[in-house]
């Protein structure tokens, strides 16, 4: 038989982590953060596979294979007039 003095299984759910120090900064904050992918209203972000791009077409069977080579892409190149 214990006394009140006795830690709960409660009291040890109410306290958190042992290794950490529960100020309620970021490290407590961040510890179970996940990737939002929804918006406001509940639904699936949309990944931009929609999205109209001239000339992403061109190379969908290298794609497919792994040897998509996007930087030489028209649409992919500067349009600054720099040649890197």
């Amino acid at each position: 038989m214990g006394t009140e003095a006795d830690v709960t299984p409660e009291d040890l759910e109410l306290l958190g982590d042992k290794d950490q120090d529960m100020d309620g900064g970021d490290d407590e904050t961040t510890g179970n953060a996940k990737v939002d992918d929804t918006d406001a209203d509940g639904d699936k972000l949309n990944d931009a596979d929609d999205l109209d791009v001239p000339g992403s077409e061109l190379d969908d069977d290298n794609e497919d294979i792994g040897e998509e080579d996007e930087e030489n892409n028209y649409y992919s190149q500067s349009d600054n007039g720099d040649k890197d």
